[in-house]
């Protein structure tokens, strides 16, 4: 198997780790991405980026009302 973050993974495909990873597991070699893509433009005076580990995925919300998602921004 693959070993991610202290996890012993068998081989094949992995469709999500812990780290939010989706991975594919031979004897030969082990190739992983993310999940998730990273907000970078967005207004930075008025809103804050949130990590969501159970989505994988970063939000993008107000900071003065977080429970608010802000309306405009890009990721990579």
């Amino acid at each position: 198997g693959c070993m991610v973050d202290g996890i012993l993974y068998p081989f094949g495909e992995i469709a999500r780790t812990e780290s939010c990873l989706t991975c594919s597991c031979s004897q030969e070699a082990m190739h992983c991405c993310s999940l998730f893509h990273t907000p970078v433009a967005y207004d930075k005076e008025e809103c804050k980026v949130i990590f969501n580990k159970k989505k994988c995925d970063y939000d993008v919300v107000q900071k003065k009302d977080p429970s608010k998602e802000c309306s405009r921004y890009g990721r990579v």
